[in-house]
């Protein structure tokens, strides 16, 4: 492989690096009673997950870490309920 699409490779995955999906743009786009999988289409897969149960019912909560913000979104079941966006202190 000669250097060039090596060296356009590794620009592109820089740049894809650079661009976190924890922004305010897209805490604005998760809504209550969306899915889980559909807050992951907008935020991608969670950095922390914690929650449990009892009884039939489960809650959980989601945090996605960005360099400027922290987000937050808690589920009941399946199903968003609350969501909480943080900046990040310098």
């Amino acid at each position: 492989m000669s250097r060039r699409p090596l060296a356009t490779l590794a620009l592109a995955a820089l740049l894809l690096a650079g661009c976190s999906r924890v922004t305010p743009e897209n805490y604005e786009r998760v809504e209550a009673g969306m899915s889980r999988a559909d807050v992951h289409s907008i935020l991608g897969k969670p950095d922390e997950v914690s929650g449990g149960g009892l009884g039939g019912i489960s809650v959980s909560t989601e945090t996605w870490k960005g360099s400027k913000h922290v987000v937050s979104v808690s589920y009941g079941g399946d199903t968003v309920v609350i969501k909480h966006i943080d900046a990040v202190q310098p």
